[in-house]
């Protein structure tokens, strides 16, 4: 074990990586709880609770319209409380439940009988009551949080991209790797890349993503050679490859690399900036949809799943990534290195309020998408789950994702001590 190296780690790294860990984690809870509370105040429902964070209250004040807002001592999280929760869960509080004789749910065990749940509520306290609204309003307030950190994604992109603007690489083959994949499917220097399975292809960094996600798959490509369209059909390599900070990952490989003059500059107005910045947050989940279709059928290894651990030692990377080290001959200003490290950062947070947004609606109990799907289920039957049901789900969800989090969270510890052996 490296152990001057893990102590280095420790004393140096280790501070920063969470401190950045909790902005960004910080920045993405508020924005996500803060689409749920917006959504509610503006569908009529009371507040009690907005919090950053669990467990004991650092801070705390009440605004004028009686909502508690908090800011938590464990930074891992947050929540808004709705009057008549139970619980952060939004499952109906003692004074619903014991009104309607069931088991915590989101949702009424049988339509239709409001009143007599809320016997025991005034006119007023039902009128705010989230289990109260109709159905379509609880919906939107769930869906609310996802969203929010979809639009923040969407901001985030689009504000980097009309003040910084953005490099596009021309889709043209400027080497190829020897007794690579490339060279064996019968690419040559020159080519021009002009769909991959039919998908047009505009920019390098598209190819790469689609080669990446599609390892041991045949594609199928058009290339422009010489005016002539050829087709080739090549199956990607699963190689270890670095990124940018050095981490490790398994994925595909094709060999080929764009020309070093394929590079230009492009400076976007605010309208395509915004198609562009949409479109990044589109085609990040369709990377992730891609990777867990793979996942499920064998095709890529779980190992590759990260957690917590793994973000902070993203967010520490990217907040220190403009003070890398340079060649001798280059001078680079402490305010461009603090630049470069913001910009990283910030793209970064993009990156995971889309994943936090597409996390929170899968269709598991306790998560927004959970939730979504008993919605769904009341919509279509006329009527929702079964109390019992919908508190079995909740379990199960629970233990789900409990589960996931102590995987990844292994997986992240596990990749991280390996650097040292």
């Amino acid at each position: 074990m490296n152990l001057s190296a893990l102590l280095q780690d420790i004393f140096f790294v280790l501070p920063i990586a969470l401190i950045a860990f909790v902005c960004l984690l910080t920045i993405i809870v508020f924005v996500h709880e803060f689409g749920h509370f917006s959504m509610a105040r503006a569908l009529g429902v009371r507040v009690d609770t907005f919090s950053i964070g669990f467990g004991k209250p650092l801070a705390r004040w009440v605004d004028k319209k009686g909502t508690e807002w908090r800011i938590a001592m464990l930074p891992f999280g947050g929540y808004v409380k709705f009057f008549g929760d139970g619980s952060a869960a939004s499952n109906p509080g003692a004074e619903v439940e014991e009104e309607r004789g069931g088991p915590a749910t989101t949702q009424f065990p049988k339509p239709g009988n409001e009143e007599e749940v809320g016997q025991g509520m005034t006119a007023e306290e039902k009128a705010v009551c989230f289990h109260f609204k109709p159905l379509w309003a609880r919906a939107m307030i769930v869906a609310a949080g996802p969203i929010s950190n979809f639009i923040l994604a969407i901001a985030i992109f689009w504000g980097l991209l009309v003040a910084l603007g953005t490099y596009v690489t021309e889709p043209l083959v400027g080497r190829v790797v020897e007794n690579s994949a490339a060279e064996e499917a019968g690419f040559e220097a020159g080519d021009r890349m002009l769909s991959v399975n039919g998908k047009e292809l505009r920019d390098f960094r598209d190819l790469q993503i689609l080669v990446r996600l599609n390892a041991g798959e045949k594609l199928t490509f058009e290339v422009d050679r010489g005016g002539e369209t050829v087709e080739i059909i090549a199956t990607p390599r699963r190689t270890v490859i670095e990124d940018a900070y050095g981490n490790e990952a398994e994925a595909g490989q094709l060999g080929i690399g764009p020309p070093n003059n394929a590079v230009t500059f492009v400076r976007l107005g605010p309208l395509e900036a915004l198609q562009k910045a949409s479109g990044t947050v589109v085609d990040v989940i369709g990377a992730t949809l891609k990777f867990i279709g793979r996942l499920i059928a064998g095709k890529e290894s779980a190992e590759q799943l990260g957690g917590p651990v793994k973000m902070a030692q993203y967010a520490s990377q990217t907040a220190m990534s403009g003070f890398a080290e340079t060649g001798d001959d280059v001078d680079v200003s402490l305010l461009d290195r603090l630049r470069v490290s913001l910009v990283n950062f910030i793209n970064l947070a993009g990156l995971v309020s889309v994943s936090i947004g597409f996390l929170n609606l899968l269709p598991i109990p306790v998560l927004d998408g959970g939730h979504l799907v008993y919605y769904a289920v009341e919509g279509i039957a006329g009527k929702p789950l079964g109390a019992r049901a919908q508190a079995i789900g909740f379990r199960v969800g629970i233990v789900l994702l409990a589960s996931f989090m102590i995987f990844v969270t292994w997986n992240d510890v596990s990749n991280l001590l390996s650097k040292y052996s």
